[in-house]
């Protein structure tokens, strides 16, 4: 994934310190509407969240770098093992693929060059210009901050995330879907030094290893 690889300008790529009750749940909405205060009902969100250890998204991408933008689609595998991500072109076309697990990654040129670091962060910024933030972004995927430190976090009346701050990004929510009783985000806006980052999720899968959701008796039916 040289700049040449990608030909997009580069792809992909709790301590709660404060929160706000800002956004609605959706109206049509399948789940339930949960009862509570929205900082109670934010712990019980990350607490379900928690349980979840792997996922396969479908997302579109937007991306501006270093003044430049883009945009394509991925593929995203992540569990305890690591993370299987291919990225694709608008018209469908796979551009590179970038795998994680404890061995270091690699990373394979739609050319059939394999490139290889101890990290994704390394890696990425070596051969594409910019730092693919993976130590954070299943979580940040997921919708709860990554590790325990956080230096905002801002959650929505139901307690959902809505804005979220930590090692140098600013991520934002501003929209989420229903995936196998939970709520899951469906867009999301990252934004560092030089690089916005748009997704926008079109499906999530293979959440079933993670734990079921609340019990009925903590929501309104």
């Amino acid at each position: 994934m040289s700049t040449k690889v990608f030909g997009w300008s580069g792809l992909l790529l709790v301590l709660l310190l404060s929160g706000c009750a800002t956004v609605k749940p959706a109206a049509e909405s399948p789940l339930p509407i949960p009862q509570g205060t929205p900082a109670e009902l934010h712990r019980q969100h990350l607490q379900q969240l928690a349980g979840i250890e792997q996922f396969f998204l479908h997302a579109r991408i937007g991306i501006q770098a270093n003044g430049k933008g883009s945009s394509g689609s991925t593929r995203w595998r992540h569990n305890l093992q690591g993370d299987d991500i291919s990225m694709l072109s608008p018209v469908g076309g796979t551009v590179a693929k970038i795998i994680a697990g404890p061995e270091g990654v690699t990373l394979t040129t739609n050319d059939g060059k394999t490139l290889r670091a101890d990290d994704a962060e390394s890696l990425t910024q070596q051969h594409l210009g910019w730092r693919l933030p993976l130590a954070g972004l299943p979580d940040w995927a997921l919708g709860r901050p990554a590790g325990k430190l956080a230096e905002k976090v801002e959650w929505d009346s139901i307690g959902r995330i809505t804005r979220l701050s930590q090692s140098g990004w600013e991520i934002e929510y501003p929209e989420y879907m229903e995936a196998s009783g939970y709520r899951l985000p469906k867009r999301i806006n990252l934004q560092s030094k030089n690089l916005t980052l748009k997704l926008v999720i079109e499906r999530w899968d293979e959440l079933e290893k993670a734990v079921a959701p609340p019990l009925a008796s903590s929501v309104k039916k």
